[in-house]
Protein backbone atom coordinates (compact mmCIF):
# COMPACT_ATOMS: atom_id res chain seq x y z
CA UNK A 1 0.00 0.00 0.00
CA UNK A 2 1.36 3.38 -0.98
CA UNK A 3 1.33 6.42 1.30
CA UNK A 4 -1.17 8.14 -1.02
CA UNK A 5 -3.58 5.21 -0.88
CA UNK A 6 -3.22 4.97 2.90
CA UNK A 7 -3.88 8.70 3.32
CA UNK A 8 -7.04 8.41 1.23
CA UNK A 9 -8.37 5.35 3.01
CA UNK A 10 -7.66 6.56 6.56
CA UNK A 11 -9.97 9.52 5.91
CA UNK A 12 -12.61 7.50 4.09
CA UNK A 13 -16.26 8.29 4.91
CA UNK A 14 -16.76 4.51 4.87
CA UNK A 15 -14.10 3.89 7.50
CA UNK A 16 -10.70 2.47 6.62
CA UNK A 17 -11.59 -1.20 7.25
CA UNK A 18 -14.61 -1.13 4.91
CA UNK A 19 -12.79 0.89 2.27
CA UNK A 20 -9.74 -1.39 2.34
CA UNK A 21 -11.91 -4.51 2.13
CA UNK A 22 -13.81 -3.26 -0.92
CA UNK A 23 -11.06 -1.55 -2.90
CA UNK A 24 -7.88 -3.34 -1.81
CA UNK A 25 -8.51 -6.84 -0.46
CA UNK A 26 -11.33 -7.98 -2.76
CA UNK A 27 -9.47 -7.06 -5.96
CA UNK A 28 -6.39 -8.84 -4.60
CA UNK A 29 -8.39 -11.97 -3.82
CA UNK A 30 -10.55 -12.03 -6.95
CA UNK A 31 -7.92 -10.83 -9.42
CA UNK A 32 -9.08 -10.76 -13.04
CA UNK A 33 -12.49 -12.13 -12.02
CA UNK A 34 -13.26 -9.12 -9.79
CA UNK A 35 -15.85 -7.48 -12.03
CA UNK A 36 -17.75 -10.66 -12.85
CA UNK A 37 -17.88 -12.01 -9.30
CA UNK A 38 -18.86 -8.64 -7.79
CA UNK A 39 -21.72 -8.37 -10.30
CA UNK A 40 -23.25 -11.59 -8.98
CA UNK A 41 -22.54 -10.62 -5.39
CA UNK A 42 -24.53 -7.45 -6.09
CA UNK A 43 -27.45 -9.54 -7.28
CA UNK A 44 -27.27 -11.69 -4.16
CA UNK A 45 -27.25 -8.54 -2.03
CA UNK A 46 -30.45 -7.40 -3.75
CA UNK A 47 -32.05 -10.75 -2.95
CA UNK A 48 -31.47 -10.07 0.74
CA UNK A 49 -33.04 -6.59 0.63
CA UNK A 50 -35.61 -6.40 -2.21
CA UNK A 51 -37.51 -3.09 -2.35
CA UNK A 52 -40.66 -2.17 -4.26
CA UNK A 53 -40.00 1.34 -5.64
CA UNK A 54 -37.17 3.45 -7.08
CA UNK A 55 -37.52 5.78 -4.08
CA UNK A 56 -37.02 2.90 -1.64
CA UNK A 57 -34.09 1.74 -3.77
CA UNK A 58 -32.40 5.14 -3.49
CA UNK A 59 -32.82 5.12 0.29
CA UNK A 60 -31.55 1.55 0.65
CA UNK A 61 -28.55 2.18 -1.62
CA UNK A 62 -27.51 5.10 0.58
CA UNK A 63 -28.01 3.08 3.77
CA UNK A 64 -25.84 0.26 2.42
CA UNK A 65 -23.03 2.74 1.84
CA UNK A 66 -23.08 2.32 -1.95
CA UNK A 67 -23.61 6.01 -2.69
CA UNK A 68 -26.45 8.40 -3.48
CA UNK A 69 -28.63 6.88 -6.20
CA UNK A 70 -30.79 8.86 -8.63
CA UNK A 71 -32.94 7.67 -11.51
CA UNK A 72 -32.19 10.13 -14.34
CA UNK A 73 -34.24 8.66 -17.19
CA UNK A 74 -36.63 5.82 -17.97
CA UNK A 75 -37.64 4.72 -21.49
CA UNK A 76 -39.65 1.55 -22.10
CA UNK A 77 -37.29 -1.22 -21.00
CA UNK A 78 -34.24 0.90 -20.07
CA UNK A 79 -33.42 3.05 -17.06
CA UNK A 80 -30.40 5.27 -16.49
CA UNK A 81 -29.13 5.75 -12.95
CA UNK A 82 -26.48 7.97 -11.39
CA UNK A 83 -24.45 7.18 -8.30
CA UNK A 84 -22.80 10.11 -6.56
CA UNK A 85 -21.86 11.38 -3.11
CA UNK A 86 -18.73 11.31 -0.92
CA UNK A 87 -18.27 7.53 -1.22
CA UNK A 88 -18.32 7.63 -5.02
CA UNK A 89 -16.02 10.66 -5.21
CA UNK A 90 -13.54 8.96 -2.89
CA UNK A 91 -13.59 5.64 -4.75
CA UNK A 92 -13.10 7.29 -8.12
CA UNK A 93 -10.17 9.27 -6.73
CA UNK A 94 -8.36 6.03 -5.80
CA UNK A 95 -8.03 4.52 -9.27
CA UNK A 96 -10.77 5.81 -11.55
CA UNK A 97 -10.46 3.30 -14.38
CA UNK A 98 -9.60 0.30 -12.22
CA UNK A 99 -12.24 0.89 -9.51
CA UNK A 100 -15.06 -1.61 -9.92
CA UNK A 101 -18.73 -0.66 -9.73
CA UNK A 102 -20.11 -3.96 -11.00
CA UNK A 103 -21.41 -4.84 -7.52
CA UNK A 104 -23.62 -1.74 -7.73
CA UNK A 105 -24.63 -2.68 -11.28
CA UNK A 106 -25.63 -6.20 -10.26
CA UNK A 107 -27.51 -4.82 -7.26
CA UNK A 108 -29.49 -2.42 -9.48
CA UNK A 109 -30.15 -5.07 -12.11
CA UNK A 110 -31.77 -7.43 -9.63
CA UNK A 111 -33.74 -4.71 -7.84
CA UNK A 112 -35.19 -3.47 -11.15
CA UNK A 113 -35.93 -7.07 -12.12
CA UNK A 114 -37.94 -7.53 -8.93
CA UNK A 115 -39.79 -4.24 -9.42
CA UNK A 116 -40.66 -4.75 -13.10
CA UNK A 117 -41.03 -8.56 -13.09
CA UNK A 118 -38.79 -8.63 -16.17
CA UNK A 119 -35.34 -10.20 -16.46
CA UNK A 120 -32.88 -7.31 -16.20
CA UNK A 121 -29.15 -6.78 -16.63
CA UNK A 122 -27.03 -3.68 -15.99
CA UNK A 123 -23.95 -2.05 -17.45
CA UNK A 124 -21.63 0.62 -16.08
CA UNK A 125 -21.79 3.23 -18.84
CA UNK A 126 -19.48 5.96 -17.60
CA UNK A 127 -17.25 6.98 -14.73
CA UNK A 128 -17.02 10.73 -14.34
CA UNK A 129 -15.06 12.73 -11.77
CA UNK A 130 -17.63 12.26 -9.04
CA UNK A 131 -20.44 10.29 -10.68
CA UNK A 132 -20.99 6.80 -12.04
CA UNK A 133 -23.67 6.20 -14.70
CA UNK A 134 -25.34 2.77 -14.82
CA UNK A 135 -27.83 1.54 -17.42
CA UNK A 136 -30.37 -1.20 -16.63
CA UNK A 137 -32.01 -3.03 -19.53
CA UNK A 138 -35.04 -5.29 -19.10
CA UNK A 139 -36.35 -7.89 -21.53
CA UNK A 140 -39.43 -6.72 -23.41
CA UNK A 141 -41.13 -10.02 -22.60
CA UNK A 142 -40.29 -12.28 -19.68
CA UNK A 143 -41.82 -15.74 -19.33
CA UNK A 144 -43.58 -16.68 -16.13
CA UNK A 145 -41.19 -18.18 -13.60
CA UNK A 146 -38.07 -16.46 -14.93
CA UNK A 147 -38.19 -13.82 -12.21
CA UNK A 148 -37.92 -14.92 -8.59
CA UNK A 149 -40.79 -14.19 -6.23
CA UNK A 150 -39.74 -12.04 -3.28
CA UNK A 151 -41.27 -10.31 -0.31
CA UNK A 152 -40.33 -6.64 -0.39
CA UNK A 153 -38.87 -5.01 2.69
CA UNK A 154 -39.92 -1.54 3.81
CA UNK A 155 -36.81 0.61 4.38
CA UNK A 156 -37.07 3.46 6.82
CA UNK A 157 -34.98 6.46 7.74
CA UNK A 158 -32.68 6.02 10.73
CA UNK A 159 -34.18 7.23 13.99
CA UNK A 160 -33.08 10.66 15.17
CA UNK A 161 -31.83 10.73 18.78
CA UNK A 162 -34.33 12.43 21.05
CA UNK A 163 -33.32 15.91 22.13
CA UNK A 164 -32.33 16.33 25.73
CA UNK A 165 -35.07 17.52 28.03
CA UNK A 166 -34.89 21.12 29.33
CA UNK A 167 -32.93 21.51 32.51
CA UNK A 168 -35.17 21.73 35.59
CA UNK A 169 -35.77 25.16 37.06
CA UNK A 170 -33.47 25.77 40.04
CA UNK A 171 -35.39 25.47 43.30
CA UNK A 172 -33.71 28.59 44.67
CA UNK A 173 -35.25 30.77 41.94
CA UNK A 174 -38.35 31.90 43.82
CA UNK A 175 -38.87 35.45 42.50
CA UNK A 176 -40.68 36.01 39.15
CA UNK A 177 -37.54 37.62 37.65
CA UNK A 178 -35.33 34.73 38.74
CA UNK A 179 -37.98 32.30 37.50
CA UNK A 180 -38.02 33.89 34.03
CA UNK A 181 -34.23 33.93 33.92
CA UNK A 182 -34.12 30.24 34.80
CA UNK A 183 -36.71 29.42 32.13
CA UNK A 184 -34.75 31.31 29.47
CA UNK A 185 -31.57 29.47 30.49
CA UNK A 186 -33.35 26.12 30.35
CA UNK A 187 -34.78 26.90 26.88
CA UNK A 188 -31.33 27.94 25.66
CA UNK A 189 -29.75 24.73 26.93
CA UNK A 190 -32.53 22.65 25.35
CA UNK A 191 -31.93 24.36 22.01
CA UNK A 192 -28.22 23.62 22.22
CA UNK A 193 -28.93 19.99 23.09
CA UNK A 194 -31.29 19.64 20.12
CA UNK A 195 -28.62 21.04 17.77
CA UNK A 196 -26.04 18.60 19.17
CA UNK A 197 -28.45 15.69 18.71
CA UNK A 198 -29.23 16.68 15.12
CA UNK A 199 -25.51 17.06 14.34
CA UNK A 200 -24.76 13.63 15.80
CA UNK A 201 -27.60 12.04 13.82
CA UNK A 202 -26.24 13.59 10.64
CA UNK A 203 -22.75 12.32 11.45
CA UNK A 204 -24.02 8.79 12.04
CA UNK A 205 -26.02 8.85 8.81
CA UNK A 206 -22.91 9.85 6.86
CA UNK A 207 -20.89 7.11 8.61
CA UNK A 208 -23.33 4.53 7.40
Amino acid sequence: MTQKLYDQLINSPRGMSTAAMRDVLLPLILGQETDGILYWIGKDLARQFPVATPGDLSLLTHQLGLGDLRLTSSHNTTMTWELSGPVITERLALQKEATSFTLEAGFLAKQVEFQTSKVTEATVLEKKKDTVVILTESQAVTEEGEVELVTFIQPQAAATPAAAQPAPTPKAAKSPRAQRRAEKLAAKEAKKAAKRAAKEAKRQAKAK
